[in-house]
């Protein structure tokens, strides 16, 4: 259809009503999302200094003001696409550990004191909401006590009967007391445990240091564990999990630690289940807990065999060595075990962004390693020197401590990823720039977290269903982004043929186009989904409409369509105009979209019982665009 003098007045028209709309894109009133944004910054990150004594934190779960969400914007900005209908691993828990060190330090705290940092550290309301804790099953190498375990018999002596099994020690030295305050201050809390040692008579050196577990005992093993799990169920203290051995390639020169090999403990799993099972306990079995470099020459024994591979939950890993991508391997190869990071501890936003990648290669779970010791650096017994915990007491005024940034950066991510959240598809950005992971939790509210690493601060935008959020965080400092998703319920697709499916035809689409011939055709190269797409192409110059008029019910709207595109076109769009109010666009752009890419309009306001959505290509020559699952939905 040629352009005419009386077309072309049409067309400028158009294409003036097509320019306002691009004006007022995501100006139209109505109820956007608002995303609320805490802040907290690193300060010396691992720095020994923190022992000395507390000091200024520039943001600290720091409250900012709420961000509207707005449609999408041309502003330049690291974007970062956050995408919910993507979902990935559901979250167990992130925290801490409630090892003897941190309990020493407590139990020299007035009640009112230790209440204050017990809640601190797992109140969801007040405090971090710290809802995953490690406990450790006999003394570990962060203990002010001598080394001990539940069955400890004299040199020379055994005990395979567990005749002498008690947790009295725990009892006695206020491990269950702590544990059990820590429950009445968050009763949705789950706790995990692991033994640093069996019991030394089951060992080939006959000590809890080193040596190596000797198969005979493995059956006796198995039953210990049971018992203690037993033992601390009766104190009122559920075990949610239980690790068979901390770093089970690891003998420790100078604190209770033990080899296992694969083999001992796909038999140390499989007696462990059966005495699970036989005395009705629901507490479950994850394997390996120990490094990323060295998973593949361990796991795979386990979980290659289908009765061991039954009996795990999941596999535990630490991150003292290797990289954080073993844990999506592991998975890709057994895609229905968790995955669990349940030991590290890390600082400053390089560590927040350490977290980020657990969670992102499927990590369930994350907790750090001790929580608080003394500014004296006690009590521990590990080998080197520790670097600063999250809560660090006063070693002359008990009462006295103080909070490390890291206390607030994990709170990032516990406070506001809930149990049962589902990690979302997110870009994951750069290092350079701004780092992400996102989270969808189950009331339904969006969690992103951002990760500043560099020294000045980032402008970021956060694109999720057609919304955007623009930002500045400072630097070095992690943002929280908290909103309540838009309904995800199955409000009907109000468009006739939205995927051309209607045997491949335009049925109930209708064309606009201004060039030699019309420019748009159903065609069955490469669709989104089904077996049509719609693709604008034309070997000359052209421009061409593609859209759909109808009657509909006052209200908000949305409306969206997948898209691939050559690149090169002057405009390529996503509007919808009559609806009683401007023009409003999702702007596609000029810029090659290589992979099917989904825009969207939010907040389209119909006053007039009646709107126009379609596509609109002014193209030059060759130029293509493909488009296919249009949707206009009520919002």
């Amino acid at each position: 259809m040629p352009l005419s003098p009386d077309s072309l007045a049409v067309w400028k028209r158009l294409t003036s009503a097509l320019t306002l709309g691009v004006l007022v894109a995501g100006t139209a009133t109505s109820a956007a999302p608002s995303a609320q944004v805490i802040w907290s910054s690193e300060k010396d990150p691992g720095s020994g200094s923190w022992f000395g004594g507390p000091q200024s934190i520039p943001y600290a779960l720091s409250q900012q003001a709420n961000i509207a969400l707005t449609s999408p914007t041309t502003t330049a900005a690291t974007t970062l696409a956050v995408d919910p209908t993507v979902q990935y691993q559901t979250m167990l828990g992130i925290g801490t550990s409630m090892e003897e060190s941190t309990v020493f330090n407590l139990s020299r705290m007035s009640l009112a004191k230790r209440t204050e940092v017990l809640k601190k550290l797992v109140d969801p309301s007040t405090g971090a909401g710290i809802n995953l804790l490690r406990i450790t099953f006999g003394a570990s190498d962060f203990t002010g006590r001598q080394f001990y375990t539940y069955d400890d018999r004299p040199a020379g002596q055994t005990d395979p009967n567990l005749t002498y099994f008690s947790i009295q020690k725990d009892i006695d030295y206020n491990i269950v007391s702590t544990i059990k305050q820590v429950l009445a201050l968050n009763p949705n809390l789950k706790i995990f445990a692991s033994p640093w040692s069996p019991p030394a008579w089951m060992k080939d050196n006959g000590s809890l240091i080193g040596g190596k577990l000797l198969s005979q005992y493995i059956p006796n093993l198995a039953v210990y564990y049971r018992k203690a799990i037993q033992a601390y169920q009766a104190q009122g203290i559920p075990i949610y999990a239980l690790t068979v051995q901390n770093e089970p390639l690891y003998t420790a020169p100078d604190y209770p630690s033990a080899s296992v090999d694969p083999a001992q403990e796909k038999q140390l799993i499989l007696a462990l289940k059966n005495e699970l099972n036989a005395n009705g306990l629901s507490t479950r079995i994850w394997a390996y807990d120990h490094n990323f470099d060295s998973a593949w020459s361990y796991v795979p024994t386990i979980l290659d065999d289908a009765t061991s591979n039954a009996a795990v939950d999941g596999v535990a890993f630490h991150d003292y060595a290797g990289d954080p991508s073993i844990m999506t391997q592991v998975r890709n190869s057994y895609p229905n075990k968790n995955i669990y990071l349940t030991e590290r501890t890390v600082w400053g936003t390089s560590g927040a962004d350490r977290m980020a990648q657990y969670f992102r290669n499927w990590a369930a779970g994350y907790n750090a390693w001790v929580t608080m010791l003394d500014s004296n650096i006690q009590p521990e017994k590990w080998t080197g020197t520790p670097g600063p915990t999250m809560l660090i007491q006063s070693a002359s005024t008990y009462d006295t401590y103080w909070a490390l940034p890291e206390y607030y950066l994990i709170a990032q991510y516990s406070k506001y990823v809930k149990p049962g959240a589902k990690r979302i598809s997110s870009s994951y950005g750069s290092a350079s720039t701004v780092t992400n992971v996102s989270f969808l939790n189950p009331d339904n509210t969006i969690v992103s977290v951002v990760i500043n690493q560099t020294a000045s601060s980032q402008r970021f935008k956060l694109s999720s269903e057609g919304w955007e959020l623009l930002a500045t965080l400072p630097a070095k400092t992690v943002g929280t982004y908290t909103w309540l998703r838009e309904s995800s319920g199955t409000a009907p697709n109000l468009l006739a043929n939205p995927g051309l499916e209607a045997d491949g035809t335009l049925s109930g689409w209708n064309a606009e186009w201004h060039s030699g011939e019309l420019a748009h055709k159903v065609d069955t190269d490469y669709p989104y989904t089904g077996n049509y797409k719609l693709t604008h192409y034309a070997p000359t110059a052209y421009q061409q409409i593609t859209g759909q008029s109808l009657n509909v019910a006052n209200g908000a709207y949305r409306a969206s369509v997948w898209v691939r595109s050559s690149g090169g076109q002057r405009a390529l769009r996503l509007y919808a105009k009559n609806h009683g109010s401007a023009e409003v666009t999702a702007e596609i752009g000029s810029g090659v979209v290589s992979g099917w890419t989904k825009y969207t309009i939010n907040n389209i306001q119909v006053s007039n019982g009646f709107i126009e959505v379609g596509v609109y290509s002014d193209a030059l020559a060759q130029n293509w665009a493909a488009f296919d699952q249009f949707e206009l939905v009520k919002q």
